[in-house]
């Protein structure tokens, strides 16, 4: 009885034994398989890779592009590095139409506005397909002057372009070969892209993608009430304030501007004062800021022919010329004449002519003062 446990004991131990020399067996093969499979798929990614996808020295690609900028480290410069060092990290870029990674070797387009970067194929096939639907749903007419295509990111409007052109950041150079040296997609230059808001000076880091940096260079300006001596200053930031009061003579010209140093004019001045109406003969306190007034009453100074006056009211500068001087017509129109402004004119003796109030028949009296007759007057 004893030696017949001790056997089945001994065939369980057995049977144990080879399952799990069976289980290590096909762990190894799924282990091998696995490893297989992963040196198919690396050299599957390898051969369809360039060999412009190697490794390149980031840092020291970004240090020569940032070798002529003496600013110091700010969040507009932080987040510029951050979109080159996006642009330099291999699959980092992702173009927003076809969802995959934009390799440094392939010709691409970036926006203006957003700076976002897509394959240059995939962006003429998205503005084409975009105006062919635009232009479905708008006449003729309409289609010459409302055709634009958008940005997929940022939905800025661009204009149509028969065929798109792959340039380097800064625009300079057509088809720029790639250079594991440099910036992809650069031409490896100086920017020189106009500043922004324009200070006369341009961009001097290496051709880059994204926005320029504010200008480094330094400048000597005054403060905004150019009352301080000259500091030298970034003229990315050149304005500044003192904190001392403005004193700048108001528009009243009398009183002076007691707001802290500030940028653009001064703000009007709140106190009162004397001061004179349009024509200079009264004067009355009212607010600085309320310069011109009249004073209702007719200028009635003596006009250039020294036989009438003015008969406009209270005014600003010189009284106009005497109306009845120059050439005057006659009642109805038809002449000029030119008689002294102290004499009337004298009816031409012609046919009235004028359009009657039914607008349908013309006065057939002789020239004439006054208004003209009704149409019953002239029905016989």
């Amino acid at each position: 009885m004893k030696s017949s446990r001790t056997k089945i004991a001994t065939e369980r131990q057995s049977y144990e034994n080879d399952q799990m020399h069976i289980q290590s067996r096909r762990f190894q093969e799924a282990c091998e398989a696995m490893r297989k499979n992963a040196a198919k798929f690396l050299e599957k990614e390898l051969s369809s890779g360039s060999s412009s996808e190697d490794e390149i020295d980031d840092l020291q690609i970004m240090k020569k592009t940032f070798s002529n900028y003496s600013e110091e480290e700010s969040s507009n410069l932080r987040k510029i590095r951050e979109f080159l060092q996006d642009t330099l990290t291999s699959g980092a870029v992702v173009c927003l139409i076809c969802i995959e990674s934009v390799k440094r070797n392939d010709k691409i387009w970036s926006c203006q506005n957003c700076y976002c970067m897509l394959h240059l194929e995939c962006i003429q096939k998205w503005a084409k397909d975009s105006l062919y639907h635009l232009s479905a749903h708008l006449d003729e007419e309409k289609k010459e002057k409302n055709l634009k295509w958008c940005c997929p990111k940022c939905r800025y409007d661009y204009e149509p372009v028969k065929q798109f052109k792959y340039f380097c950041f800064c625009g300079k150079i057509e088809n720029p070969v790639y250079d594991s040296w440099n910036i992809p997609h650069s031409c490896g230059k100086t920017c020189d892209k106009k500043l922004k808001p324009e200070c006369g000076h341009t961009c001097c880091l290496l051709c880059h993608p994204g926005p320029c940096p504010p200008c480094p260079k330094t400048v000597l300006v005054s403060c905004c009430c150019s009352k301080s001596e000259k500091v030298s200053r970034r003229c990315s930031s050149q304005e500044w304030f003192c904190g001392k009061q403005c004193g700048r003579l108001l528009s009243c010209k009398i009183h002076y501007c007691e707001v802290p140093c500030h940028k653009g004019p001064c703000p009007p001045c709140n106190r009162q004062s004397k001061q004179k109406c349009l024509c200079g003969l009264h004067i009355s306190l009212r607010p600085c800021y309320d310069l011109k007034w009249q004073c209702e009453k007719v200028c009635s100074k003596l006009l250039d022919c020294e036989k009438h006056y003015c008969e406009i009211i209270c005014h600003e500068g010189p009284c106009p010329s005497c109306p009845s001087s120059g050439p005057r017509s006659c009642p109805c129109g038809k002449q000029l004449c030119v008689i002294p402004c102290t004499e009337s004119v004298q009816p031409c003796g012609d046919t009235c002519d004028k359009l009657l109030e039914c607008e349908l028949h013309r006065c057939s009296q002789r020239c004439h003062y006054g208004p003209c007759g009704k149409v019953s007057n002239f029905l016989y």
